[in-house]
């Protein structure tokens, strides 16, 4: 059998390599950039994004004359920040932060996925006069500048929610001050997360086929009845996504935390990480670690159930 000599196996090498790098550099008439370009881009976005998150662990581990002299990677690696975080004197005041943080987070995602659901139903369901408009009502809340009512709602916390019928002086509820306790965080977290909820989810629950609703009436369900049966069986993408970043958002606030609670009794982990920042010096060992601490969950959501994000905010559902 005839064998190719050694000119002719480096020709077949160089062609292969030609090849391989002008597959690299050719763009598809369905791409907007060549593979190689691409990946580049996506190798950046990863450091930059990956970098910040990183550096905040090594400093995590690090000795604080480690930190101070502005060493990237730490010479002697220790968990002595972890260790003080969590057994030091502080550290009833920061798992009871984290306590907190919890309890609002999972606090404003129920409510706002349960007055979304029924709000986004009627946006996309039900026929009433100025639909359309309300709905954009309710995206323009979403533009308000959360600064412009921290102040109302500041009063309001303070004196206590009060429901009266319109033009009188007849009170039909009236609460304790909610200033200085989770149910602040939890109600004011809900007013500017409500909005992005209803608007997400009335987009979701449109793609679902309205001859799925009628022939589950035509079989005896009530509204509510193909509400609970057919609309949000089928809309759980969505409301999955929604709930995520609901869940994101009331984790991550430090504006209002910062306004309406005192003590550590309401006090959430951006709060807790606030206060290793003294006076006349600054914790960065117990910061960093808290830091890592607090910033896990977001991550950790973000990795795992990714899918559900993408898939919610595409807007799939059933189509006809």
């Amino acid at each position: 059998m005839f064998e190719p000599t050694i000119e002719q196996r480096s020709v077949k090498n160089d062609i292969a390599t030609v090849k391989r790098k002008s597959s690299l550099f050719k763009v598809k008439s369905t791409d907007l950039i060549s593979p190689f370009y691409l990946w580049c881009g996506l190798i950046l976005l990863a450091l930059f994004t990956l970098a910040p998150f990183v550096y905040l662990f090594t400093s995590s581990i690090s000795k604080t004359e480690e930190l101070l002299s502005g060493h990237l990677v730490p010479h002697s690696p220790t968990l002595e920040n972890y260790y003080r975080l969590f057994t030091g004197n502080g550290a009833a005041e920061f798992i009871a932060a984290m306590k907190n943080s919890i309890i609002v987070s999972l606090g404003t995602t129920v409510g706002t996925l349960i007055l979304a659901i029924f709000a986004s139903y009627a946006f996309s369901k039900v026929m009433f006069p100025f639909r359309n408009s309300a709905l954009f009502t309710v995206l323009a809340m979403q533009l308000l500048p959360s600064i412009s009512i921290i102040a109302p709602l500041y009063v309001m916390m303070r004196n206590g929610i009060s429901i009266a019928i319109p033009f009188t002086n007849v009170i039909l509820f009236q609460s304790p001050p909610l200033l200085d306790t989770v149910w602040s965080l939890i109600i004011s977290y809900t007013t500017f997360s409500l909005p992005f909820a209803i608007w997400i989810m009335t987009g979701y629950f449109q793609t679902i086929p309205k001859a799925l609703e009628e022939a589950a009436i035509i079989d005896g369900c009530s509204r509510m009845g193909s509400l609970f049966r057919i609309i949000i069986p089928l809309a759980m993408p969505g409301i999955a996504a929604t709930a995520i970043f609901t869940l994101l958002l009331a984790w991550d606030e430090f504006m209002f935390a910062s306004a309406f609670t005192q003590s550590f009794a309401s006090k959430t982990l951006p709060i807790a990480i606030r206060e290793f920042i003294g006076k006349h010096n600054i914790d960065w060992g117990l910061m960093t670690a808290g830091g890592f601490i607090a910033s896990l969950p977001p991550v950790l959501v973000s990795v795992f159930l990714y899918k559900y994000i993408v898939g919610g905010l595409a807007g799939g559902g059933v189509k006809e």
